[in-house]
């Protein structure tokens, strides 16, 4: 399984909540019948939000118990997940979308949504079969090779035909960035090309605002600038250094980022850390704070 190769620069973050639920429990009190907040409630009472999570976060987990490894993912109060490994021979992580698709709902969560190779349009027709077939309502490019960076329009061209492609299949084809994409291609930003030239209708963004603050540029303004453009986020986040840290104990001004979701269009988020120390501990941690937070 290929894994996924970051590039490092600048940093700021992201998350964004839909449909979630109000944080706190309650309780009747037996005089009063009527609702008691708890004070300084935990997970295990409080109202969990619906929040996902791209299990990329735990890929060395993954290798050695798949199924084990994704009822920790659930255990800890993911709705949702996000795959990665789609490739243009059909499978997900090597296995066909079927099985992974089981073993992911067998643990209570949903497979939303997939990261995938990047392809010709006229070579997809596979990937999209299995995307159908796994239930995700997104497939996100996950990466361009640097061979495949030289024109940016082309790619834009590229991206709209299989969009439309996963259009009709009622498949949301998105890309996902790095750093890399706020590289100048002449005299333009790589990924404000693919913005420019994509169809929103066909084609969608997942803002990745580790990598987007990473790249040099301004999450905020990114979203401001291009509305309605970017469907869901990867939520991570970056000590002083711009290392990644657990969430919520970085720089990373998610209130804010949170308080534009809708002008930038995101529907759902997905928890990633690309840290291997402690993947558990890692998400375990982020969820326990964007679930108490009052801004998602």
């Amino acid at each position: 399984m290929k894994s996924r190769r970051s590039f490092i620069k600048h940093s700021s973050y992201v998350a964004a909540g839909s449909l979630l639920l109000p944080l706190g429990c309650t309780q009747k009190s037996q005089e009063s019948k009527e609702p008691v907040v708890m004070e300084d409630p935990g997970l295990a009472t409080a109202t969990k939000k619906s929040m996902g999570v791209q299990v990329y976060s735990a890929r060395d987990a993954l290798k050695e118990d798949f199924a084990g490894t994704m009822g920790k993912l659930a255990d800890i109060g993911f709705e949702y997940i996000e795959a990665f490994g789609l490739e243009v021979d059909g499978k997900i992580y090597g296995m066909t979308a079927q099985e992974y698709r089981t073993i992911v709902e067998d643990t209570g969560m949903k497979m939303l949504s997939s990261h995938c190779s990047y392809f010709k349009a006229e070579d997809g027709q596979a990937l999209l079969e299995a995307a159908v077939a796994a239930g995700v309502t997104y497939g996100n490019v996950a990466y361009l090779a640097e061979e495949l960076r030289g024109d940016y329009f082309k790619i834009a061209e590229n991206l709209n035909k299989a969009g439309e492609m996963f259009k009709e299949a009622g498949v949301q084809l998105g890309y996902h960035n790095h750093a890399f994409e706020f590289e100048m291609q002449g005299d333009e930003v790589a990924l404000e090309i693919m913005l420019k030239e994509t169809d929103p209708e066909l084609v969608t963004f997942q803002a990745d605002l580790y990598w987007v603050t990473k790249g040099g540029a301004d999450p905020m303004e990114l979203l401001q600038k291009y509305p309605g453009r970017f469907s869901s986020f990867h939520v991570k986040d970056a000590a002083e250094d711009l290392e990644q840290t657990t969430v919520g104990t970085g720089i990373v001004d998610f209130e804010s980022i949170f308080g534009i979701k809708d002008t930038a269009g995101m529907k759902h988020y997905f928890v990633e850390d690309e840290r291997t120390d402690d993947p558990f501990g890692n998400l375990t941690k982020a969820f326990e704070y964007l679930n108490q937070a009052d801004f998602t």
